[in-house]
Parts: C-alpha cells; structure tokens; sequence
C-alpha cells in the first residue's frame, strides 16, 4: 500500500506540475494554446476518420454496390477537408509554432531572469540552489513547449482512441485486450526508462557543469590574455576531461538497466500489439470464418491507427510525468521565497535621508561554515563623513559592504538607518542610496552611456549626465575620440565596431558610474586598482570633489588612500582590531601604522630612485 500511495502522491504532483506550465503558457501567450490544442484536435481527427471511418465507408461502398457518383463525391469532399486540415498543420508547424515558441521563450526568461535578480546573493553561492537554478533554465523552454503537446495529445489521442477501439470491439470485442499491450510497454516500463533517465541526468550535471565553463572560458575575451600566455590551458583541459569522463561514466553506469528496460518496453509498445491483432484477424477470417474480408481490412487499418494512437497517449502520459520531474526544478525556483524580499511589500517604508548609518555588534557566519567571518563589528557612518575599511586579504571587508547593502543579513547584531532597523525599509530604495564601484566591477557589451547610466539612454539630460561623470573620472577626452564617443559599444562581442579599452580606462569608466547615481553613500572598493599612482591621485581628487555631500566608505590596500577618511577601521580576522583617525592610529604605534610604514617604504625607495635619476640625467 506504502508504493501505491507514494506513486499516486508522484502522479498528483506530476500533473500539478504540468497544469502549472499550462497555466504560465496561458498567462504568457493564451493564443499559443487554444491553436496548440485545435491543430492536435485536427490531427487527430483526420488519422481517425482516414484510417477507420474513411476505409470502412469504401469497403462497404464495395459491399452493398452504393453509387458510383456518391461514392466520388465523398472521397472529393473527404480530400478537400483533409487539404484543409494539411494546410492549417502546415501552417502552424512552419510559421506559426517557431514563432509563437520564441515568444513564450523570450517571456518566460525574462521571468526566470527576473526571478534571479530578486533571490538572495548567496543561493547563487550554495551548490544545492545554484544546480537547480541551471537545470531550471536549462530545461524551462523546452518543457513548455512540450507541455502544451503533450496535454493536448493525451487529451484528443484518448478520444481518438476511444473511436477506434469502438469500431474494433464491434467487429471483436477480445480484439480491444490488445490495447493493453502498449499501456504496459509505455506506463510501467516507460516509467521506469524516464526515472532513470533523470537519475542520469541529475548525476551528469556537476560534470556538465566543468565542461560548459571550461567551454565559456575558452572564448571569453576576459580570460584569453592569461590561456595564451600561461599553460593554464592544460589545466582546463583537464577540467573539461573529468567532466567528460564524468559523463560518459554516468551513461555507462545506467546503460544495461536503460538496455534492457528500453527492449521489454519496445517489445511490448510495437511489436506485439502489431503483429498479434494482424494474426489474430486473419484467425479470425480463414480459420474462425467469424468476420468477413472487408472486416478484417478495416481490422487491419484501425488497428495501425488505433495503436499509434494508444502509442501517442501513452506516450503522452509518460512525457508528461517526465515533464513532471523536469518542471518541479522550475516550479520551486520560481516559488522559492527570499529571505531578503526585493519586491516591494505595503508594510515596508521608503528610507530617510541619511543621517546616520550604524553597524551595531554585527556577527555573521556563511551557510556551512564552521566559524563566523564577521564578529562584534560595530561602525557609526555619519552624514558626509569618509571612513576607510582596511586590512589583509580576507579580513572580512567585502563581506562587511555585503551587510551593509543588505546582500546578506547579519547572523547576530543590528544595521540601522538613523536608528530605524534596515529590514523595515524598502530593499530597492535603500539600495538605491548606495554607488558603488567595485575592485571586481564588471563592464558590459552595450555602449558606453549604458554602462555608466546602468539602464537605457533616454534623454539628452542623461547624455549631458553621462558625459560629465565622464569628465570627473579622467576618461572622457578618450571616449570623445572614439567614433560614435559615448554611443560606442564597449568589447566586440556584438559590433565589429566595439572597442576594448586599457584595464585602467575600463576602470574609469566604472568609477564614472558613481558620478552619474544620486546615491547617499559611495562604496569605493578598491576604486582604483588598475590605476598608476598619477591617475590614482587625479581620481580620487575628483571623488573628493564630488562626494563632498555624501557619505563615503573606502576599501583600500593603498594606505595612502585611507588617510583622506575621516575615520579608519583596521579589520583583521572578521573583527575591528584598531579604529581612529589616520594621526590617532599612527600615534598608537599598532597593527595600522606598521602596514602604513611598509607601504611607506615602498613609495620612499621609488622617489629615491627618481632623484638619482634626475641628479644622472643633470
């Protein structure tokens, strides 16, 4: 009983499934499915009245000697519906189905990527989430398509089948146990080759996973510098093999059982049901003498009908439990609910304008860590004020900007927004206080106003907007010499006409988006470290200039820019080791003045040698 109601509990959530990609499709293009389901109605409606009602009239026209001219009409009138009924299938696969099929494509991904934008930062760091979100768009455009076929076959394949198997029973109603054959073949071992196939194909992903980045990394231009002038290559091609290895052992893993399954299943489905009712009909017409010829005939052609019409229900049923089990990747990605809600919500308020932005006592710990990045972190973010986050690689700062932006939320602690807790406020608008340009920033395909505005140009407002961040971040007497200035496509991933600009003219570029953001508070990670000192120094110069107004937050590894904040926080393992102004922290002679005084050092050697070098050329 314990197998029976598990199985009936898999079929409920299968066909709730399936309804659920109906019910999308519907929403998305309702046009799509009623011509879906009239083509197929069609369909089937022309292979039942040729096969069976059509061959049966001219066997008896034969039989009791109907008129010649009747007899012409009817076949005239039966062609002209059927050219009809081709014409409509013709047009629907050839031009209406690819087109409508885009569409639905299109729309349902940007659902998904809509969907991926609002989920929480670190689904896209869990394994677990991030497989299923890549078989979720992997397979969500394929499935719907054949959600829509296989509901409307299974609906008018069973009807087709019903007509049949009636004209069959008349003639012998044991005739019709045959059509058991192929519900076994399809239900039970189908069922059990579509089981098998996702097991297989669950276990191919991670594999999947290594050969599909190593065939992104290959042509990304990002990476095509370091394959060429390294041996990371064989690296790589080591990754892609284990990958495949890791495929094809998967195949061979479940290759007998899917064997084996796969030859009971096409036994059963074909040929049993074929050559039994022909050899069982011609039993019944030469030995029984229990049927007449033209019987047998129109015996012979429902029975090909009828059979591929079980075939096709059965089938039907079997693709859309498979279905069923794709689609449960889609439905819960789509259902999945936030921790950190993107949306708006009636209960959240817009924020305040800044007067305070407080980190109290803050603790944070990733999923499955064992110990906390982040612990008894408490930092105070006044109005126009400038603090300075520094520290060794993997001190906890870039995680600290994450909490600080609500990416995540802290494990222990508060973050509050001139003292009203930042979980009560509108997501979207409190980020929407933050510019930020990031150590790690990302430049896009699109032009060059795109990628600073961060949304479409649509206004010669913007263009002035674009143009004078431009100014500010050193960059625009280079952008003003390209051919179409701002309107160039940055990288020719998309235009031969594209360019791909210096490291650091890409990094001026980012930083010229926080020129162009009426943000409250600037994060600057990094900002310039692709920069000589020279454009280090006319950069920041600028941001100065311009943040004059605003709160600002620097991540630096150069000291030499944490001594314009007003106040500096020196992290080291995840808690706040020393804090102060830049005079304060070199008086108390810690962990801050002595990385101050090795980078110091550095910069006293170089402008040594830059004397003697004057002294020689004198």
């Amino acid at each position: 009983m314990g197998k029976i109601s598990l199985a009936m509990h898999h079929a409920k959530v299968n066909i709730a499934n399936n309804l659920f990609v109906l019910q999308l499709a519907w929403r998305i293009h309702p046009q799509r499915v009623i011509i879906d389901f009239t083509v197929q109605a069609c369909r089937q409606f022309s292979n039942v009245f040729f096969a069976v009602y059509f061959m049966k009239y001219i066997i008896e026209s034969i039989s009791v000697e109907r008129d010649f001219q009747q007899i012409v009409y009817f076949i005239l009138i039966t062609l002209a519906i059927l050219l009809v009924l081709s014409m409509l299938d013709h047009w629907y696969v050839q031009r209406f189905k690819p087109i409508s099929d885009l569409t639905i494509y299109e729309k349902l991904y940007l659902i998904l990527f809509r969907k991926a934008s609002t989920v929480e930062l670190k689904c896209f760091e869990d394994h677990e989430f991030y497989n299923k979100y890549t078989k979720a768009i992997q397979e969500a455009d394929r499935r719907t398509s054949a959600v829509l076929d296989s509901i409307s076959r299974i609906i008018f394949s069973s009807l087709a089948t019903i007509s049949i198997f009636s004209v069959m029973y008349a003639i012998d109603p044991w005739v019709v146990l045959f059509a058991l054959l192929p519900i076994v073949g399809n239900f039970y071992f189908g069922k059990k080759l579509n089981r098998l196939q996702f097991k297989q194909n669950e276990e191919s992903v991670p594999h999947q996973r290594k050969m599909d980045y190593v065939n992104r990394v290959i042509y990304l231009s990002n990476y095509a510098k370091e394959i060429r002038l390294s041996r990371i290559f064989s690296v790589l091609r080591s990754t892609y093999q284990e990958g495949y290895d890791g495929v094809i052992s998967t195949i061979h893993k479940y290759r007998v059982r899917a064997g084996v399954i796969s030859f009971f299943k096409i036994f059963l489905t074909f040929t049993l049901i074929f050559q039994g009712v022909l050899l069982y009909g011609a039993y019944l017409a030469i030995v029984k003498e229990s049927i007449s010829i033209s019987s047998f005939v129109v015996l012979g052609t429902a029975m090909v009908s009828g059979a591929w019409s079980l075939i096709r229900m059965s089938d039907s049923v079997v693709e859309i439990n498979k279905n069923g089990i794709f689609i449960d990747n889609l439905k819960s990605f789509l259902h999945y609910e936030s921790e950190i809600p993107e949306h708006a919500e009636p209960n959240l308020i817009s924020p305040p304008r800044l007067q305070q932005l407080a980190l109290r006592q803050l603790q944070f710990t990733y999923d499955g860590a064992e110990s906390a990045t982040l612990s008894d972190i408490t930092i105070e973010l006044n109005k126009n004020e400038k603090i300075a986050l520094v520290g060794h690689n993997g001190a906890g700062k870039s995680t600290l900007i994450k909490l600080m932006m609500r990416l995540y939320d802290p494990t222990e602690g508060e973050i509050t927004l001139n003292g009203r807790n930042i979980k009560e406020l509108d997501l979207m608008s409190y980020r929407a206080m933050f510019g930020t340009v990031f150590q790690d920033f990302r430049i896009f395909s699109m032009t060059i106003a795109e990628n600073v505005l961060m949304r479409e140009l649509e206004s010669d407002v913007d263009r002035q907007l674009v143009i004078e961040a431009l100014k500010k971040s050193r960059v625009y007497d280079k952008v003003a010499a390209l051919p179409h200035g701002i309107d160039t496509m940055l990288t020719k991933e998309f235009d031969d006409e594209g360019v791909v600009l210096s490291g650091g003219e890409f990094q001026k570029i980012a930083i010229a988006r926080i020129f162009a953001q009426p943000a409250e508070i600037l994060i600057l990670d990094e900002p310039t470290s692709a920069l000589d000192p020279i454009a280090e120094y006319e950069i920041f110069e600028s941001m100065l200039e311009a943040c004059e107004d605003k709160a600002v937050v620097i991540i630096s590894h150069r000291m030499s820019s944490a001594m314009l904040a007003d106040r500096i926080y020196y992290l080291e393992d995840g808690s706040i080791q020393e804090a102060g102004t830049h005079t304060e922290l070199m008086q108390r002679q810690g962990k801050y003045a002595e990385l101050f005084l090795k980078q110091a050092e550095k910069y006293v050697d170089q402008e040594e040698l830059v004397e003697v070098a004057n002294r020689h050329e004198a």
